[in-house]
């Protein structure tokens, strides 16, 4: 994945993360995965997996189980093989009528990836948790008593030093100097330290106070000042024991690890021999294994493409299907006759109705003509007959008297 696509998922990497931490919370390890469905990584559902059919099918699955962790009376209606596009639109069916705000498009939660898938999950998961009543306790800090007191060991002698509290090399130098500069500064002190030291203190009260204190106090001075003594005594009685018993153990221990070798090698002459024998059959199984595993990988490999398949295959009988609808409108717009017989009436009405036309126009072309045959001898009149016609004779003229030619 290019680096200047990383920003683009940081959505969907924080919901995925809150999606793994809410279904550690309903306990999905246990309740949901099997030997297939193996718990989440914090980025599954951000990024694209290599089995992106495998990666919806998780996606599908676990939406399923959701949803029945809110409603356990609710059952799918649809089958897990079914067409992608069917399952999204189901589920997002679902998803409306339980009230979850889902503003995914269908297209985007198919890839089985992305923000919206997380957005879905998330959203599910958060109405999931409402409806087992789940509460984000008060956090609880734990007690943290005081520091207990140091360990008194009894048997330490007073005024003794640990190795922590000596100075180190330097801080012996540098104490000795101190200790010049205030001589220096207080010369006169010194004079006081040299000099006799008188006791004031009553020596009976002194020894009241000794009785009252020597009980409680935890350093004790040991009793026994030839401790060291008693020590070497009870080695040496150690060592009596030592060398009066060790003979006959010795004895025992050779006994026993001769036993235990000739066992070794009964046991190695034996194993030789088993190897031996069934050496054959153990690399008959040694082959038979390779080839089961080659098997697996194979069937797993054709699994993956049989699936990528299905899901092609489904997708084709979509396209089909939509095409199939297309062919068969057109082909009912084709061989439908219904235009042709409207076009055939209405050449019909055409032709009536030129017929009509030309008929009126013969007539009006008939009675027009008449017309004017009738007014030609009404203008010959008004112009005098034929008698005023520059081109007439006088056997075509009429007599004025009598109207006779």
């Amino acid at each position: 994945m290019a680096e200047g696509s990383a920003p683009n998922h940081a959505e969907a990497l924080l919901l995925c993360d809150e999606v793994v931490d809410m279904l550690m919370l309903l306990d999905y390890e246990v309740k949901f995965c099997n030997a297939e469905m193996k718990p989440l990584n914090r980025t599954y559902f951000a990024f694209p997996a290599p089995n992106s059919a495998q990666q919806f099918k998780y996606f599908t699955q676990l939406l399923v189980w959701l949803l029945k962790q809110r409603d356990p009376r609710w059952e799918p209606t649809w089958d897990e093989y079914d067409d992608p596009n069917t399952l999204i639109t189901n589920l997002l069916v679902v998803l409306k009528d339980a009230n979850i705000q889902v503003n995914a498009v269908p297209a985007k939660l198919k890839t089985g990836f992305g923000d919206g898938v997380c957005q879905v999950l998330h959203s599910t998961l958060k109405e999931v948790l409402r409806q087992t009543k789940f509460e984000w306790g008060a956090p609880e800090y734990p007690d943290e008593d005081m520091a207990d007191e140091a360990h008194v060991d009894s048997d330490a002698e007073i005024h003794s030093v640990d190795e922590e509290d000596m100075p180190a090399d330097g801080e012996e130098d540098d104490l000795m100097y101190q200790e010049d500069d205030v001589k220096k500064r207080g010369g006169n002190d010194s004079d006081d330290d040299h000099a006799v030291l008188d006791s004031k203190i009553d020596p009976k009260e002194w020894l009241l106070e000794v009785e009252r204190v020597a009980p409680k106090l935890k350093i004790q001075m040991p009793n026994d000042s030839k401790e060291w003594r008693n020590h070497l005594q009870q080695t040496r009685s150690y060592k009596q024991v030592i060398e009066t018993q060790f003979p006959t153990a010795k004895v025992q221990l050779e006994k026993l690890s001769t036993s235990l070798s000739s066992a070794m090698e009964k046991i190695k002459g034996k194993e030789t021999f088993i190897n031996s024998q069934f050496e054959t059959r153990a690399v008959d199984y040694r082959q038979q294994q390779e080839e089961l595993s080659q098997v697996q990988s194979q069937y797993t490999h054709s699994n993956e493409v049989v699936m990528n398949l299905q899901i092609e295959l489904k997708n084709i009988q979509e396209e089909l299907e939509v095409v199939k609808n297309d062919m068969e409108e057109r082909s009912s717009t084709v061989t439908d006759t219904a235009p042709i017989v409207k076009m055939k009436d209405a050449f019909k009405k055409l032709r009536t109705d030129t017929r009509q036309l030309e008929v009126r126009i013969g007539v009006v072309s008939h009675t027009l003509m008449q017309a004017k045959l009738r007014q030609r001898p009404e203008e010959d009149r008004r112009r005098g007959g034929y008698a005023g016609g520059p081109g007439a004779q006088e056997d075509d003229r009429y007599d004025e008297d009598d109207g006779q030619p």
